[in-house]
């Protein structure tokens, strides 16, 4: 009897000292959570501008987008027209020298009549 009296007592006091160690956890945990709503709030702002920013950052990105979009086109119209330029020069070109060549020709021509006309 003696020795489950002394088996009681000494499981009373463990429970007590866990009992103690729950209260402590329990207040700590309450203490935190206070603090912590501050803490939360705080985080919940920086979350919240963070989005915003990203929002901004999308919207900052489809307009670059469109932007480089549009400037690829502009550069292929430009690609075009240059090669249309290239064409229409060397065809210039070409007829620059043909009539270099036929003002020669002629040139040779009234050179030997006038040279007949002169003997």
């Amino acid at each position: 009897m003696i020795d489950k009296l002394h088996h009681y007592i000494r499981e009373l006091s463990i429970r007590r000292k866990t009992m103690e160690a729950v209260k402590k956890q329990n207040r700590a945990f309450e203490d935190g959570k206070s603090g912590g709503s501050e803490e939360i709030k705080t985080l919940e702002g920086e979350a919240s501008a963070l989005r915003e920013k990203i929002r901004q950052l999308e919207l900052e990105l489809e307009e670059k987008a469109k932007e480089a979009s549009s400037a690829e086109a502009n550069a292929g119209a430009l690609k075009k027209q240059s090669e249309g330029f290239l064409l229409e020069y060397d065809r210039l070109l070409e007829e620059n020298q043909n009539l270099r060549s036929q003002l020669q020709s002629l040139d040779r021509t009234l050179s030997r009549s006038d040279s007949k006309k002169v003997s």
